[in-house]
Order: structure tokens, then C-alpha cells, then sequence
């Protein structure tokens, strides 16, 4: 393997990363453009963005692990490429399903269900639109990714991603600031989806040639299929969680007053989106171990000690400087109201950064099924739980809820991934302690305390950061009896 595990990490992360701080400069220009109610009513719309994901059935995810697996198995490249190419036609026709779909369905929408005033409905329909419109691109771009990512092409991938991940959030915060209006602003969103699908079909073409007769690996579309029904489910239920809280407290609420909630999850979303880009770094290598039958222990290891040592002072700053940080981003009132959602869902970004661990070591050997189970079982517990703390404590309870579904799942993950993987039983165990301990910690930083030691706090746990920042980018793959040991760290 050319390149390490470890430096794929870096790619992912940096994917991730800057269309974050894209993200994050883009907020204050849409909340410019389109003030507090347009905001509140696109940051919806981009829930409903992320709950597209289901549309594809899974099969961007399964043809990752699949790709992964089956060259683990040494499938001959031609068979792997008949297998992508008949997983795009799959998603390719249920876009255009989809599509037709949301575009009928909505008005019902955006009038029945959320009830908008009617100059924002009106814009929301038409934006909303143009994301229909863009939902084949989007659902073949998927396909292209997985397969990208299937063979551990994380440089080119991550290369473009930035660029374009970058891009659908400034360009919409530059079409606010210049027409104030939310449909334009969505449809600019909707053509970065289309355009790019451009370049993931030149890097991918490659990987899609097929030479000679065209096959299959032996039971592979049934695999495919099997995975990508179960994540399905994963992806249907996962989302709901994820964007059930906005989607609820829109119900109940005006956008303004969900803003308030959904602004500052979507900021600590995206900081949770680095240890999932890590992690899915060596979600390829698990799969390719699986497939080959070989242990992936010292792997899992490596990935748990690198979350231990960077994810703590990464999430800390933000918990103690939560205010501070949104006055600066946004303005003092929402900083105000907004501090302690932003502190309750930074504790649950923390857990779902480690569970990022459990469900790779699930996924990539086939196991899409169990992590669905799990998501079934706690979405009434989550939606029980969110109703009455929203009930009880407005916003604030919303986050709470948000915060206590992640320590669920996080327990679940952890306890089932050691039960059904025996070999990774042993570093879960020492994981799990790690995370008891960070929350911990965590949880006393929710306390009232005086702005000068939060800040000393927050100067160590930066000096920290750095430090383990510096050691983790001098180290270097170590090449022991002719083989390259490959380091996550």
C-alpha cells in the first residue's frame, strides 16, 4: 500500500476541515442576507440535504466496503469495475426518483407540515426545487466516492472535495448577501451538486474500465444489496435522530427561535465531521482485513490512542470558550442564549467522535445490520426523551436529549463491537475507559467557572493540542523485517 492509513487521515481531515471553516465564515453572510427567520428556514434545508443521504439505499457505503473487501479477496480489477458500474445505474435511477418525488411533494412541505409565512413558503418551494433537481448528480456522486474511497484513493478525492465542499457554502452566502433571497441562495447550492459530479466521473473513469468479458465477483450484487439494505435503515433512522430536533422544534417554534438552536449545531456538526473523516480513512484497510480474513486489532489500536491524545483538547476549547466563540462568530444575544446548546452538543460530539470507532470495526466486516438494529432501538427512547425536554427546557432541553441519544449509542456500539469482534475486544475495553474519563472532565467544564480560569484552561489545552499536533506529523512510517508498518498516528 503506497500511502498510509495515517496519511489518509490527514487527507479526510483536511476535506473536512476547510469546507468547514468555509462553513463557518459563510454563516454570518447568510444570517446578513437572509436574517433571522431565512436563516432559520436554510438551515432546514440543509437538514433535508442531509437526510438525502437515505435516498441512495446505502449503496455508496456498501460499495465502499464491498470494493475494499473483495480486493482484500484479490478480485480481478475488471469484475470490481463491472460491480461499480452497475451500482451507479442503480443510483442514478433512484435519483431520478427521488427527484420527481421531492419536487411534487413540496408545497405539502413546506405548507402543511412547517407551516411557514407565506413570502418565506414561496421561496422555500422554489429552492427547494432546485435541490430536487440536483438529487441524480448528487446520488451518482456517492457511487463515484465510494468507489474512490474503496480503493484508497483519498488524496484526489479529498483534493476536489475541499474545493467543492467549499464552495457550496460560499456561494450561497455570497447569492444571500446579494439578492436576499432564500430560493437563490438554494439554487446556487443545488448547482456546486450538479457541476461536481463532473470531476468525480474523470477520477473515477479509470476504476470503471471493463476489459473483456463482464462480470461479477461470486455473490457480490448480493452483498451489495444485503449491506446496502440494512444501511438503509441506518440511514433512514440515523438521520431522523440527527435532524429531529430542528425538524421538532420548527413544529413548535418560530424559524428565528430555531436558529438559535440549529446554527450552533450545525457548527459543532461540522467539528464532529473530523474524527469521522479520520476514521473513514481506514474504514477501506478494516474492510480489505475482513475480506482477507487478517486481524485489524493493531489498527483499531492506533486509531483509539490518535482520538485520545487530539479529539479531548480539540473538543475542550470550544466548551469552555462556547460564549466567547459565538459572540465573535455571530453577535453577544445569540452567543447568550445559544452558550449552553452549544456545550451540551459539543459533550455529545465528543462521545460520537469514539464512536466513529465501534461502528467502523461493524461496518467493514459486513455488519450494517447490527448498527441498524441499535438505531431502532433508540429512536423511541430519542423521541420520547426530545419531546418531553423540550417541553421542560426549550432549546437548551433539545440539546440535552441530542447529548443523552449519543451516550446511548456510543454505549451500544462499544459494547456490541466488542461482543461480535473477539480480536478487538481488549483495545474497545481500554477505549471505553478513555472516553469515561474525557467526559468526565468535560462535564466539570459545563460548571460555573470564572472567565479568567476558563481561559487559562483553554490556553493549555491549545499549547496541548499543538504539541500533540507536532509529534503526530514527525512521525513516519517504521519499516521493520522489509515491511512497511503503516501508522494511523
Amino acid at each position: 500500500m503506497r500511502s498510509s492509513v495515517g496519511r489518509n487521515a490527514a487527507w479526510n481531515v483536511a476535506g473536512i476541515a476547510v469546507p468547514s471553516i468555509a462553513g463557518i465564515v459563510a454563516v454570518p453572510l447568510l444570517l446578513t442576507g437572509l436574517g433571522g427567520a431565512r436563516l432559520g428556514v436554510f438551515t432546514l434545508a440543509i437538514g433535508l440535504i442531509g437526510f438525502a443521504g437515505v435516498f441512495d439505499l446505502g449503496l455508496g457505503r456498501a460499495l465502499t466496503q464491498l470494493v475494499a473487501s473483495e480486493h482484500g479477496r484479490g478480485a480481478v480489477p475488471s469484475d470490481l469495475a463491472t460491480l461499480a458500474r452497475r451500482a451507479l445505474r442503480m443510483l442514478l435511477a433512484l435519483g431520478v426518483f427521488w427527484a420527481a418525488v421531492l419536487w411534487v411533494g413540496t408545497p405539502m412541505l413546506v405548507g402543511r407540515v412547517f407551516e411557514f409565512e407565506e413570502f418565506v413558503g414561496r421561496e422555500a418551494v422554489d429552492g427547494l426545487r432546485w435541490v430536487a433537481v440536483s438529487l441524480p448528480a448528487a446520488l451518482v456522486t456517492t457511487g463515484l466516492v465510494g468507489c474512490l474511497e474503496g480503493f484508497q484513493r483519498f488524496a484526489v478525492v479529498n483534493c476536489v472535495r475541499l474545493f467543492l465542499g467549499s464552495a457550496s457554502f460560499l456561494l450561497p452566502a455570497v447569492t444571500a448577501v446579494l439578492t436576499q433571497r432564500l430560493d437563490l441562495a438554494l439554487a446556487s447550492l443545488a448547482a456546486v451538486r450538479i457541476v461536481a459530479l463532473l470531476p468525480w466521473l474523470l477520477l473515477a473513469r479509470p476504476h470503471l474500465r471493463c476489459g473483456g468479458k463482464q462480470c461479477t465477483p461470486d455473490g457480490a450484487m448480493r452483498r451489495l444489496m444485503r449491506f446496502g439494505a440494512w444501511f438503509t435503515i441506518s440511514s433512514i433512522v440515523g438521520p431522523v435522530m440527527v435532524f429531529a430536533d430542528r425538524f421538532y422544534l420548527a413544529s413548535v417554534l418560530p424559524p428565528a427561535a430555531v436558529a438559535l438552536y440549529t446554527v450552533p449545531l450545525d457548527a459543532v456538526s461540522r467539528l464532529a465531521a473530523l474524527p469521522m473523516g479520520a476514521i473513514n480513512a481506514a474504514f477501506p484497510e478494516l474492510a480489505k482485513r475482513s475480506g482477507a480474513r487478517t486481524s485489524s486489532a493493531d489498527l483499531v489500536r492506533r486509531a483509539a490512542m490518535s482520538m485520545t491524545l487530539l479529539w479531548f483538547p480539540l473538543v475542550a476549547i470550544p466548551v469552555l470558550l462556547a460564549e466567547e466563540l459565538l459572540t465573535v462568530w455571530l453577535n453577544a444575544s445569540m452567543a447568550s442564549e445559544g452558550k449552553d446548546v452549544a456545550r451540551w452538543l459539543l459533550l455529545g460530539v465528543f462521545l460520537n467522535g469514539y464512536a466513529h470507532i465501534p461502528y467502523a470495526v461493524l461496518q467493514s466486516s459486513g455488519r450494517s445490520d447490527v448498527t441498524a438494529k441499535l438505531h431502532l432501538l433508540e429512536l423511541p427512547f430519542y423521541v420520547l426523551l426530545l419531546v418531553l425536554a423540550v417541553a421542560q427546557f426549550g432549546i437548551v432541553g433539545a440539546a440535552v436529549a441530542w447529548c443523552l441519544r449519543i451516550v446511548l449509542d456510543t454505549g451500544l456500539l462499544f459494547v456490541t463491537a466488542a461482543r461480535l469482534e473477539p480480536a478487538c475486544r481488549a483495545v474497545l475495553r481500554e477505549t471505553g475507559m478513555h472516553v469515561a474519563g474525557g467526559v468526565g472532565l468535560l462535564t466539570a467544564c459545563l460548571l460555573d467557572i470564572p472567565s479568567e480560569m476558563r481561559w487559562l484552561l483553554a490556553v493549555v489545552m491549545a499549547i496541548l493540542l499543538a504539541e500533540m499536533l507536532r509529534r503526530f506529523g514527525r512521525q513516519k512510517p517504521c519499516v521493520e523485517s522489509g515491511r512497511v508498518d503503516h501508522r494511523l498516528d
